[in-house]
């Protein structure tokens, strides 16, 4: 397997693929001593205090543990390299202890996921009920190839806290903003990133592509210059989309039945319970994996569709 193993989202992701192939396929011993002897050194290098590791991470800490309390003097590769057969089914066996515990973890996940979907749906169908049209701004944010090895979890969380501040404040790009989706995730290539789904006040605010512009620049100050983004509110984009009638971003209006289920299919996307693998594998302990906003309900009763 080709691993990124330069930044901690990297690392984990392999620590996770090592042991989702140690609990389904027969991994060969060679071939088990050569990640272990890859990956070890690596965990250790971005190993953490005060942070909650996923059950597939947690299993091969539990390995890396036994390994250094048993090798004494000895490197890494020629501990592993003298290990018997049996010894080394037994560091395997080690693996599928965890086992119900990931597939356990794995049903949390969908459940909370679909929770979720469910709640922030009926959150943005409400604001667009609310309003005669709203303007719907996606951007993916994330970090630059050459700064992901500064970025460790808790730098994403401390990051991704005051971005949450201007997006509660609602000053400058935030202006006239009714609410927001915030999806945080990690990913092989990617590392730590997020999926952000503003909805602003349509009356009060259009030129989508420059405010998805404006907020990929808060991010960019917010992480000194480590952070990158992604507009999709560009003119390419949205017409890729428009084409196929899926259309779901830019300005929504209320009577318009196809762009509210569209812009409620750019809802879903953030919180899909079919996205496991794309779950944050390590998070400070206690923090949450997707925010919105507060929406204070209009109080008057409009009819999303034309009569």
């Amino acid at each position: 397997m080709q691993n990124d193993l330069s930044h901690q989202a990297g690392v984990m992701a392999a620590v996770n693929n090592l042991v989702d192939w140690g609990l389904n396929l027969e991994l060969d011993q060679s071939t088990f001593i050569a990640h272990l002897c890859s990956l070890v050194p690596a965990f250790q290098t971005f190993d953490q205090e005060d942070i909650g590791y996923s059950a597939s991470i947690q299993a091969f800490k539990d390995i890396t543990q036994v390994i250094e309390e048993l090798r004494e003097d000895l490197c890494l590769e020629d501990y592993l390299s003298g290990l018997s057969s049996a010894e080394l089914s037994q560091l395997k066996r080690r693996l599928n202890d965890y086992r119900s515990l990931i597939l356990e973890e794995i049903r949390l996940f969908r459940q909370q996921e679909s929770a979720n979907q469910d709640s922030f749906q009926a959150y943005v169908q409400q604001m667009i009920q609310d309003h005669y049209k709203v303007l719907i701004v996606r951007v993916d944010l994330g970090y630059l190839k050459e700064s992901m090895s500064n970025v460790t979890v808790h730098d994403f969380y401390l990051h991704i806290q005051s971005l949450c501040k201007y997006l509660k404040d609602k000053n400058g790009c935030f202006k006239h903003l009714l609410g927001y989706g915030l999806a945080l995730e990690q990913g092989h290539t990617k590392g730590y990133h997020a999926h952000l789904m503003l909805i602003y006040n349509g009356s009060e605010r259009n030129q989508d592509w420059f405010l998805g512009d404006q907020v990929i620049q808060k991010w960019q100050a917010i992480t000194h210059g480590w952070g990158y983004g992604m507009n999709g509110n560009t003119k390419d984009n949205k017409d890729q989309f428009a084409n196929k009638g899926l259309l779901g971003i830019g300005m929504i209006h209320r009577k318009n039945p196809k762009e509210l289920q569209n812009a409620l299919n750019v809802a879903s996307y953030l919180t899909n319970p079919e996205k496991y693998l794309q779950q944050l594998l390590v998070k400070p302990n206690g923090k949450r994996t997707f925010f919105k906003g507060i929406y204070q309900v209009h109080g008057r009763n409009y009819k999303l569709v034309a009569e």
